[in-house]
């Protein structure tokens, strides 16, 4: 744990501690609420919940189709990495910007998963780059050099292309379950 976190816990659990001890060792009851008081504070009826939107129900869909057709060309049990696949991996990455601009911006409720989903599309973009990086070194049938500064460019690029995808992925999987208990805290 670096010093900072460790520093600022000690802070923090020092300054509560000294909270609940003044409040403690002050001396003072607190004088109880008179039972009328407390009727009145349970009969208030409970605010009421509002159920979510055809709109709203419609985004999360789309987030959900969304994930899956970013993933889907990366599910095949086989890829061979010429230069047009690189470019249509990167495209598919790239995507991801684009289709959320189309589902626009989600009602206050759907804040967070937008901001997930958001972020997932930030860590996709750097993917399509390193996957654009990756085919500008590469000839038509994705071979470089061995050994050569292309290969080791090449390498790097589709690591990083790959390693992106699969934290984006993660990222929208997050943007779902995010999604999934929205739903559930309004039915």
């Amino acid at each position: 744990m670096p010093a900072t976190i460790s520093r600022r816990a000690v802070r923090l659990t020092a300054g509560v501690v000294l909270v609940f001890l003044a409040g403690g060792c002050s001396g003072h009851k607190a004088a109880s609420t008179p039972a009328s008081a407390r009727s009145t504070a349970a009969s208030t009826p409970a605010p009421t919940v509002t159920p979510l939107s055809a709109a709203e129900l419609a985004w999360i869909t789309a987030v959900t189709n969304l994930h899956h057709k970013i993933d889907k060309p990366f599910q095949a049990s086989s890829i061979t990495m010429t230069r047009a696949k690189m470019t249509e991996l990167g495209n598919a990455l790239r995507a991801c910007h684009r289709e959320l601009r189309q589902m626009g911006a989600p009602g206050a409720r759907l804040q967070p998963v937008y901001a997930t989903v958001s972020k997932a599309c930030r860590t996709l973009d750097q993917g399509a780059r390193c996957f654009a990086k990756a085919a500008s070194v590469s000839d038509a049938a994705g071979a470089t050099v061995a050994g050569s500064v292309e290969a080791r460019t090449q390498d790097r690029s589709l690591s990083c292309g790959f390693s992106a995808q699969g934290n984006g992925s993660n990222l929208l999987s997050d943007a779902e379950a995010q999604a999934a208990a929205i739903k559930a805290q309004f039915p």
